[in-house]
């Protein structure tokens, strides 16, 4: 028995000694003892490719290439020890889950965080290097007894006592029943004796620059029984009989190496002669510089390089993705310029999580192959979403997002379309509980009004009818699991029951169709992933039934179980094909046949990287254990300079070629500084000039040539050129060579359509001769609000009138929704009083406010499915609302007790089947347009000269009217109900009427703001009249003005009327001569009639109007759609600039003539 090193640096051949010495004994003895050669986890499956693939070598039995727990895993089998069922990394930290909730009382410093994310795997790693550490329950309890004696150490003594309870817990649930994988060393240690995989034979352990306690234990075991146990470590002979040095690049390996002569002198084991690889000639390395930094990089001083080879190269990119570009292209260019293989190159990260992703989409994008070598998290899959959502939708009694996550995971029999459809229906009503199960139809409909119940036409029939088809399909599967949930009597029963509905489902056989559809695209890692997803899903349900089969848990203590093992479960995928460029980890990095290796995110703070405390334990917290007694893996401060060994391995892991990258800010746009390892090569290699990797070909000393590549990538850079050409200046001819090539190849049509972007501007010109015609029909029907959001943007009234865009309606109170509810309990009220056989003023204050609030009671229900009565929150509303409506109620009984108009019309309709007819207008060309809507309030008043019509729009905000909204078509409602109102005087009103005004009035229960002592009652009901003052434009007759407030003497509070001295209107006042109402009328039309032409004859322009810091485009929900930027050429407003009274009159008057 003896132990034998290997000792050489990086490159010197020790992997392929390995190898070789294997190769040499199954050549030489085929059926002789045990070969095992133990390497890292990570390398087990390149070890046994590069194994297997020997020239001459057909097969063989003797020989193994394992890890040390696939080790263990071999000797339990055949020694004995793995009778036990086997709980898993995903099963134990599930069990942590359950136990962390028992404890919940008894743990202290541990209670905030049970239910945080990724506590358990936390704790799970934790306990699990505690086990590797060889320390039992026992020695916590001490620890926390000895630290209660430190000043300053009673939250680590109580850190130490909670995880006592929690692991000695753990231990005695699994005494007997399970075997821990965190014991799987200690159990391999004592049962190597007992087994024939290594007895005799030789040991090869390579890979590794450390080993833990319970690792050693093994060794130690290993050494014994075995022949020879030879172990490779990477360092020089020099190196290792020197004097430890902390801060060395080669520390980690010096002290492997005397823990390991110690452990042989204890055990009495013969150390042979080291076989020592310092041969120049057997180095991998083809390159000089890589060599030279090989052997300098940590020697001080050190000789400088000043050759030429190219090497090493240094770059810098504007940020991560231009970085990955830049690696992409560089090598591509290996790859069809020099001969390289993908499988030839390497990228090694520090910062995995930042560049995984980014890499895995650049490089699809530059057609290169690549492997991630990453454990594949899976909480991001249909199927674990799936599981999650149907757990959640029992946990929430059916609320709306579980649900539809279950729903989309497309594991469902229902198609996305039918999907939308439900999913827009369920939004718009608010359902959810037991409306998804009760078995009654679904016969919800959003009203137009709160008028009493309409009949269901028969398109409405069919969408409900089609709703509640979809609904019995989602509900079936979900309702079946919540019943066998309900029923349930543990663990066990829940999980069968979760597991019969994937089943019934048909889970399976759709994960295996997705695999080949992926395969079949190419896509050979989503293959993979979706291969053994239900594999990696069945396991973990099979380890929640073994470990806690018959705990009784509530459904929410169940998935936050399950989700503890969701949450750490991972895919650990093969490389699906052999030539693909690795990605992986410094810390993974086994890659010893590379010629080309990329290190990017080269930043400071990167590389090294910046060690922080990770975890359950800090570094001040490990190093008072280490002063108690107990040692535990090396804290943030050891581990600063085991990053010079990881540089190490970096700098050294190709044979021909080294990238070092980094970007120059990060993706937020914060600076970035290079890595102190790029100064220190240029340092070593003062002939090295850093390269810049540009975002784009700019022709500033770039080879442009490099940024052809794949036909998607080159096509963008192209677009690029192109566009250059266009704005006139000069390109590299190559760029029209590429153009010629994409014009004669198969992306010609895709090539075209991409380039057409050069010459496209955000415009929308009119559409065809007829489309307009098409979307409207012959008779263009419309309203007033349609005919001024025409005038306010083309493009708007469009999507909104010709293509019906909608947003999706909400189950919620919205803006509209309470204006129509203002209009309907107006109306009601007004209704009520008219049937009492008063007018609004005779009603006095108790009895306005009795009404209104019987009104909003009887209207409540209807809106909205009872959403104002549905909870607690809304039924306040409500009660807002009501006394909204009562102080409105009140302020309009003011109004006609102070005035003589009265209303002869609410909420009046005109159009098909209104109270009105419609108001039809001839265009130019031929066809009609048809004008509709509803006038919330027609009051008259009979004067000298005849009866004079209000008309009255209710608002929930504050708005005004000006002459220039009126002139430019923005606000025309007024003026139009006025003169519809006029056009049917005769229904109306049994004669003749003419205009008196046309109002705003405001709809609130305003605040009245004060400053020192509270005022008199008197005072406060003033000031809130005047919150109440109308606005609009009255006529300018004074005894018109009286019918409207006979109290005014001065400024009034009930309209936009001024009075002077003189018994003339003052110059605020908003007044208008009867011939400037005539004037106004007719311009009305003539706007109406040109707004309806130009939608008949297609006007679609992107044109929003201006006026001062008023644009439509401000409130629109079309913005995405339109995608108007005053940056983008032709996208401009249509600026409205202020103009005097006046001037406006005149052109009024010209446009008259």
């Amino acid at each position: 028995m003896s132990l034998r090193f290997i000792i050489g640096r990086a490159g010197s051949g020790k992997t392929r000694t390995c190898l070789d010495e294997i190769r040499a004994e199954l050549e030489a003895r085929p059926a002789g003892t045990p070969l095992v050669l133990l390497v890292p986890e990570q390398a087990t499956f390149q070890t046994e490719y590069m194994l297997a693939t020997t020239p001459g070598l057909k097969g063989f039995i003797r020989a193994q290439a394992l890890s040390f727990r696939r080790l263990a895993y071999r000797v339990l089998q055949e020694a004995g020890g793995a009778a036990r069922p086997h709980i898993g990394e995903l099963g134990k930290r599930m069990l942590l889950r359950r136990l962390l909730e028992q404890r919940r009382k008894e743990i202290r410093i541990f209670r905030r965080s049970i239910s945080r994310p990724g506590f358990a795997d936390s704790l799970a790693r934790t306990l699990g290097e505690i086990k590797n550490y060889c320390i039992e329950p026992a020695d916590l309890t001490a620890a926390a007894a000895a630290l209660r004696d430190l000043q300053g150490a009673e939250t680590l003594a109580e850190k130490l006592e909670d995880l006592y309870l929690l692991y000695n817990d753990l231990e005695e649930f699994l005494e007997d029943r399970f075997i821990d994988p965190d014991d799987y060393l200690n159990l391999l240690a004592d049962r190597l004796p007992m087994s024939d995989v290594v007895r005799n034979g030789d040991v090869w352990i390579d890979g590794f620059s450390g080993f833990t306690p319970q690792e050693f234990r093994v060794l130690a075991s290993l050494m014994r029984h075995a022949r020879r146990v030879n172990i490779a470590l990477c360092a020089d002979l020099k190196t290792l009989g020197g004097k430890l040095d902390n801060t060395g690049a080669f520390y980690p390996i010096q002290e492997t190496y005397e823990s390991l002569c110690q452990l042989a002198a204890r055990e009495g084991i013969l150390v042979e002669r080291p076989l020592v690889l310092d041969d120049a000639g057997r180095m991998r390395y083809l390159s000089p510089e890589i060599a030279h930094l090989e052997k300098h990089f940590f020697s001080y001083p050190a000789p400088k390089w000043n050759g030429a080879g190219g090497g090493v190269t240094l770059a810098a990119a504007a940020n991560p993705r231009a970085e990955t570009e830049g690696v992409a292209r560089e090598i591509t260019a290996l790859c069809r310029d020099a001969g390289y293989r993908y499988r030839d190159i390497i990228i090694l990260l520090r910062d995995f999580d930042h560049y995984a992703d980014l890499i895995s989409s650049v490089f699809a994008d530059h057609g290169i192959p690549v492997f991630i070598d990453q454990k594949r998290p899976v909480m991001h899959h249909p199927l674990v979403e799936l599981v999650r959502a149907t757990l959640e939708v029992v946990v929430s009694d059916w609320s709306f997002d579980p649900v539809f996550r279950f729903l989309k995971t497309d594991l469902t029999p229902l198609a996305r379309e039918e999907v939308d459809l439900l999913e827009n229906y369920v939004l718009a009503h608010g359902i959810r509980g037991s409306r998804w199960t009760d078995g009654r139809l679904w016969a919800y409909r959003r009203r137009l009004s709160l008028e009493e119940d309409s009949e269901i036409t028969e398109a409405e029939a069919a969408e409900l009818e089609e709703i509640n088809r979809i609904r019995r399909q989602a509900v079936a599967f979900l309702d079946e699991f919540c019943q066998a949930a309900g029923r349930a009597a543990n663990v066990r029963a829940v999980s069968e029951a979760l597991f019969h509905l994937l089943e019934r489902m048909e889970a399976p056989e759709l994960l295996e169709s997705w695999s080949k559809l992926a395969e079949s695209e190419g896509l050979l890692e989503l293959a993979r992933e979706h291969g053994q997803i239900w594999d990696g899903l069945t396991a973990l349900l099979d380890q929640v039934v073994e470990a806690l089969g018959d705990e009784v848990l509530t459904i929410e203590e169940y998935a936050a179980v399950l989700d503890a093992g969701l949450a750490g479960m991972r895919l650990g995928l093969i490389p699906p094909g052999f030539d693909q460029v690795v990605v992986c980890s410094l810390e993974r990095s086994r890659s010893p046949e590379a010629r080309a290796a990329f290190v990017m995110g080269a930043c400071d703070g990167a590389l090294p990287a910046r060690v922080a405390d990770s975890g359950i334990l800090s570094e001040g917290e490990r190093e008072r254990l280490q002063a108690v007694g107990l040692k535990l893996a090396p804290g943030a401060r050891r581990r600063v300079f085991d990053e010079q060994y990881l540089i190490y391995i970096a700098l050294t892991r190709s044979s021909e070629k080294l990238y070092l990258s980094y970007p120059l800010a990060d993706d937020e746009g914060g600076a970035n500084a290079p890595s102190p390892v790029a100064a220190r090569i240029k340092e070593l290699l003062p002939g090295l000039a850093e390269r810049s990797w540009p975002v784009e070909p700019d022709g500033a000393g770039v080879d442009e040539i490099s940024f052809v590549s794949s036909p998607g990538r080159t096509l963008s850079h192209l677009v690029t050129r192109m566009r250059e050409f266009k704005a006139g200046r000069s390109v590299d001819p190559l760029w029209q060579d590429v153009y010629s090539w994409f014009m004669r190849s198969e992306y010609k049509e895709k090539a075209s359509y991409v380039l057409s972007s050069l010459f496209r501007s955000n415009r929308e010109g009119r559409l065809p001769a007829g489309v307009g015609r098409a979307l409207y029909g012959r008779r263009l029907k419309t309203s007033v609000s349609a005919i001024e959001k025409f005038r306010a943007c083309p493009f708007a009234h469009f999507l909104a009138r010709g293509l019906n865009l909608q947003e999706r309606a909400v189950y919620k109170v919205g803006a509209p929704d309470l204006g129509q509810f203002f209009h309907a309990a107006l109306k009601l009220f007004g209704e009520r009083v008219r049937e009492m056989g008063v007018n609004w003023g005779q009603l006095d204050n108790d009895a306005c406010r009795a009404l209104a609030g019987d009104v909003v009671d009887q209207l409540a229900p209807r809106l909205q499915n009872e959403i104002l009565i549905s909870t607690a929150r809304r039924r306040y509303l409500t009660g807002k609302l009501k006394r909204t409506v009562q102080q409105t109620a009140l302020i309009l009984a003011e109004h006609s007790r102070r005035g003589s108009f009265q209303p002869v019309g609410l909420e009046l309709a005109f159009g098909a089947g209104g109270d009105l007819p419609a108001v039809t207008f001839v265009l130019p060309g031929g066809a009609e347009m048809v004008l509709a809507g509803r006038i919330d309030r027609i009051d008259t008043a009979q004067g000298d000269a005849g009866l004079y019509l209000r008309i009255i729009d209710y608002k929930s905000g504050r708005v005004t009217i000006s002459l220039q909204d009126i002139y430019h078509g923005l606000k025309l409602q007024l003026l139009a109900y006025l003169d519809v109102a006029l056009r049917y005087a005769e229904k109306l009103a049994g004669g003749s009427t003419l205009p008196g005004a046309i109002l705003y009035f405001r709809i609130d229960d305003p605040l009245v703001r004060t400053e020192g002592a509270i005022p008199a009652a008197a005072e406060i009901e003033k000031r809130i009249m005047r919150e109440f003052r109308m606005t609009g434009i009255v006529l300018a007759d004074p005894q018109v003005v009286k019918l409207m407030d006979n109290s005014l003497s001065g400024d009034s509070d009930l309209i936009p009327v001024q009075i002077k001295k003189d018994g003339g209107f003052s110059a605020r006042s908003a007044v208008l001569t009867p011939a400037q109402f005539t004037l106004l009328r007719e311009h009305l039309r003539r706007q109406l009639t040109s707004a309806g032409s130009d939608i008949m004859d297609g006007v679609v322009d992107i044109s929003p109007y201006r006026r001062g810091a008023n644009r439509p485009c401000r409130y629109c929900s079309y913005k995405p759609v339109c995608q108007f930027d005053i940056l983008l050429e032709g996208n401009t407003y249509r600026i409205i600039k202020p103009e005097d009274a006046g001037s406006i009159w005149s052109k009024l008057q010209q446009l008259k003539l």
